[in-house]
């Protein structure tokens, strides 16, 4: 007979998601294994999940009634995260084809990495741009190694980035027309600006 794995599919994706290191996992259960957990992203590349557990739209701060059917949107996406990681938060700023700011958005994560922060700040960018029904979505963010990833110009090596990576081309699929690019943090300061609320969120509730 089989022996019952201590950790299921879901749990083991759930505990990267959650930033929990695979060699850690290992130690504790010998079921964890490189080829079980390739497999899975293998798996969940047919299976992106639709909504982001840790970010929903009634909790995201500044996101309104959006305006549809537009020809142009640039989406500007930034993460913060202090300590690195630390205390970390996400923010989005949309613009039309004239560069008027038409929505923004920003919210708080928790404990993360600077990267894990880009990729969440991606992803919500993503969700709000999808309901614009744009022809055309211009992706803006400074963090090379994340739009390179994007780009399929960099391998993703990191288990927890390996998920948020799937997501983000998951969401991806949605928009008929879009492209993302790699700009100076002086180019991106109101998402910087926004990403820093974020981050703030939680000093206030605290």
């Amino acid at each position: 007979m089989k022996k019952r794995e201590t950790i299921s599919d879901y749990e083991l994706l759930a505990l990267i998601y959650k930033s929990i290191d695979i060699e850690t996992l290992k130690e504790q259960d010998k079921a964890v294994t490189k080829k079980r957990v390739d497999k899975l992203f293998q798996d969940l590349k047919g299976h992106v999940k639709k909504d982001d557990p840790d970010i929903s739209e009634e909790e995201i701060t500044g996101a309104s009634d959006i305006k549809k059917d537009a020809d142009l949107i640039v989406v500007n996406v930034d993460g913060a995260s202090k300590g690195n990681p630390g205390e970390s938060g996400i923010g989005v700023a949309i613009f039309d084809k004239d560069l008027n700011l038409i929505n923004e958005a920003c919210d708080y994560l928790g404990v993360a990495t600077n990267n894990v922060a880009e990729y969440k700040a991606l992803i919500l960018g993503i969700k709000l741009s999808t309901k614009y029904n744009a022809k055309r979505v211009l992706f803006k963010a400074d963090s090379e190694l994340m739009v390179k990833q994007i780009k399929g110009e960099y391998r993703v090596k990191n288990a927890q980035l390996k998920l948020l990576f799937t997501e983000a081309q998951g969401l991806l699929k949605k928009l008929p027309n879009w492209k993302i690019m790699h700009v100076p943090r002086e180019e991106n300061k109101e998402a910087d600006l926004l990403a820093n609320k974020g981050v703030e969120m939680s000093i206030k509730s605290g």
